[in-house]
């Protein structure tokens, strides 16, 4: 076990530690159906005001969210319907987007003359976070009409720092048949924010994401199980790991290994109806394979999905690919018995490197 390696199992070992004493405590305080504990202030979330106070005005007013996505859908319906796309076009598609969402639409146009797919976008329910600090954001949940005529359900994030425009930062899809949790609002239709060490949680937003690594690469034998619902992008992910590793032992020329990490880019969670929260979130997907005899090197094609992003049409020695994932999470409340749930999904080849 390599040093990297050693510190994110010991990373993991601390998070289940931490989650388990919080499970702990939550049994030995009362009931499970005690209502959830008020969120500390972390993670761009102000304090919230008591009940017997006025509410503070919101730094992102419903209205303004509206506008925002509108305008963010209207670029993105003309500049991708313009065809051919002009360098303009795709620089004004870059700018929209930021973190997750800039690293997948960068890839999209790299080594690509092609124009993206011309999507269509439905009536939207906007996700607005009253209480926060900057850089401001909100979600929303829009369908989305691909030009098949398919339609998929998607969850944005919308991002703005001081002096500059709305940003996409991150879109996911919702699984088919999966319906998006109902996420609690006051009185004025505002969403509560919850710090990525909320407290009230199963599984606090800023572990989500590396207790979601370890079970995309472990599976069911990883700290995860049983915290989060196996499912294709969690331990289908670790069979198809493992599949992959055993297929390579068998073949003399071709080593093959993939790992998962929490990214760097936001975390953002809201309270939901039950007393849980939805965590947006994006992980880090890097695949490496190996040529274990150089005369094999002649024979072994670069995948189909990664010759876009490099020249090269065969690995000499060693290629090396990652993926951007950005997720959708629900996660339930402290001492609600029941595991998190990985509810939709999307990503794609941002870096392909070969030697």
């Amino acid at each position: 076990m390599d040093v990297r390696e050693h510190g994110r199992q010991g990373a993991l070992a601390l998070a289940l530690v931490l989650i388990t004493v919080t499970a702990a405590t939550a049994a030995c305080s009362g009931s499970g159906d005690a209502p959830p504990e008020r969120s500390s202030p972390a993670g761009g979330v102000t304090p919230a005001t008591s009940a017997a106070s006025v509410p503070s005005p919101p730094p992102v007013t419903l209205a303004e969210a509206e506008k925002a996505l509108a305008g963010v859908m209207g670029a993105d319906g003309v500049l991708g319907a313009a065809v051919p796309h002009l360098e303009a076009d795709r620089r004004l598609m870059r700018e929209q987007t930021r973190d997750g969402q800039r690293a997948l639409t960068s890839a999209a146009f790299d080594g690509s003359a092609e124009a993206l797919p011309p999507y269509t976008w439905g009536p939207s329910r906007l996700l607005v976070p009253r209480d926060q600090r900057g850089p401001l954001w909100f979600a929303a949940v829009v369908d989305r009409k691909e030009p098949s005529g398919r339609v998929r359900t998607a969850v944005l994030t919308l991002m703005r720092d001081d002096g500059e425009d709305w940003q996409v930062s991150s879109t996911s899809l919702l699984d088919e048949g999966v319906r998006p949790p109902v996420v609690a609002t006051d009185a004025e239709g505002y969403a509560t924010a919850l710090g990525e060490e909320d407290a009230t949680l199963a599984i606090s937003p800023r572990l989500m994401a590396p207790l979601h690594a370890t079970s995309a690469e472990e599976g069911e034998r990883g700290f995860a199980a049983g915290l989060i619902e196996a499912g294709p992008h969690t331990t289908g992910f670790a069979d198809e790991i493992t599949r992959r590793r055993t297929d390579g032992k068998t073949d003399d020329c071709l080593s093959y290994d993939s790992i998962f990490a929490a990214s760097d880019y936001p975390v953002h969670a809201l309270r939901t109806a039950d007393g849980g929260a939805l965590v947006l979130y994006s992980l880090i997907r890097t695949t490496t394979r190996t040529i274990k005899i150089t005369p094999c090197g002649s024979d072994i094609q670069i995948p189909p999905e990664a010759r876009k992003l490099t020249k090269e049409r065969f690995i000499p020695k060693e290629l090396r690919t990652v993926e951007t994932q950005l997720y959708v999470s629900t996660v339930p409340a402290k001492g609600s018995g029941r595991s998190a749930k990985v509810i939709g999904y999307l990503g794609g080849l941002t870096k392909v490197t070969v030697a």
